[in-house]
């Protein structure tokens, strides 16, 4: 390779690099900002998740209890396992949905220099 095509390939790379760099720094910001906007949905989320584990539970006391009152037992076994194969079903999206949040809360890596 001759000098003027090595030279014209270390501009090049250094045309990259501080190309790259800027991207990163765009991308930072860009992620700042989304952060921010969405730190307020997250404070709601939480406030509403803490505040509907006690009513989830009344309610789900008060309809067992409905349900035990007005049926037989073998219609309540019905309801039962109609309930049950719906919690089988949603249980993986609800574990994916605690992964997403789980890894919304956990604090930014360190930017590398």
């Amino acid at each position: 390779m001759s000098v003027d095509r090595l030279d014209e390939l270390a501009m090049r790379r250094q045309e990259l690099l501080l190309r790259s760099q800027q991207l990163r720094a765009d991308l930072a910001a860009d992620q700042r900002y989304v952060i921010e906007a969405l730190s307020g949905l997250d404070r709601f989320a939480s406030i509403a998740k803490n505040v509907s584990k006690p009513i989830a539970l009344g309610a789900a006391a008060l309809l067992m209890l409905s349900f035990m009152r007005r049926a037989r037992p073998a219609a309540f076994a019905m309801r039962a396992l109609v309930w049950v194969s719906m919690a089988r079903r949603l249980l993986p999206i609800v574990g994916l949905v605690r992964t997403f949040m789980r890894s919304r809360q956990r604090p930014p890596p360190p930017e590398s220099p």
